[in-house]
């Protein structure tokens, strides 16, 4: 058992700007599935999931939801089930893709001197382990966390609470748990995992997002100490 407080981190527009890489393999996921399933209004299959001048919409399914809410979205216009299909072609193309890493300024700082106040730090992403490998072996930055969760294919994916099961499995309870995220999804996830603080980030795609299910939303990362240290006093 643990009564350690655990900060779990989103990475994509949470500790790094948001990476473009992620709306390029987005788009051509829904062109492989429109030419798969011979679906012929595309624009109208993009539109329902909020793809607009090769751009996200805020808010959108592209922009903070699920692959099964992309895969209802086929579903429809398939007339069939294109969940096999779908999900083996979203992992190939995160398989391949190139990712981008250009940290939010001052969040390197910010994690060294939360990590220094004893709290144990985690990342919590939709990204998955190929991405995490490349995002370690271009930052060198294992040494800060202690936990790294992600979605492979064949794992829970927020804001399903079972994600973090293998905290779970370590004792870790939702009361230990701070959720940091850009997303309403990760809202969400803090909410249904019962977390201590959820705190929503003004970047990446927080500049959108409703954060209803927010705690406190802050500008940026570098903010998170000084509201851990009035919260906890």
């Amino acid at each position: 058992m643990t009564n350690e407080s655990w900060i779990m981190f989103d990475k994509d527009g949470t500790l790094i700007h948001f990476d473009k890489s992620w709306v390029k393999i987005g788009i051509q996921l829904v062109e492989a599935v429109c030419d798969y399933f011979h679906i012929d209004d595309r624009n109208a299959v993009k539109a329902d999931l909020g793809i607009v001048n090769d751009a996200f919409t805020p808010g959108s399914i592209m922009a903070s939801g699920t692959l099964d809410e992309m895969i209802a979205v086929f579903n429809q216009y398939a007339k069939q089930d294109t969940t096999r299909f779908t999900q083996q072609k979203s992992q190939a193309l995160i398989d391949t893709r190139e990712p981008e890493v250009e940290f939010i300024d001052g969040v390197i700082a910010t994690l060294k001197e939360l990590k220094s106040a004893g709290y144990r730090l985690g990342i919590l992403t939709s990204d998955n382990r190929t991405g995490m490998e490349y995002f370690f072996e271009r930052t060198q930055l294992q040494h800060l966390f202690d936990s790294v969760i992600s979605t492979n294919g064949d794992n829970f994916e927020k804001p399903d609470p079972r994600i973090l099961e293998p905290l779970w499995n370590q004792g870790v309870k939702g009361e230990h748990l701070i959720i940091v995220g850009d997303t309403d999804n990760d809202m969400k996830t803090g909410k249904n995992a019962q977390a201590r603080y959820t705190v929503g980030v003004r970047t990446g795609l927080g500049n959108q997002a409703k954060f209803d299910d927010a705690d406190i939303v802050l500008k940026d990362v570098t903010a998170l100490p000084k509201f851990l240290l009035k919260a906890t006093h």
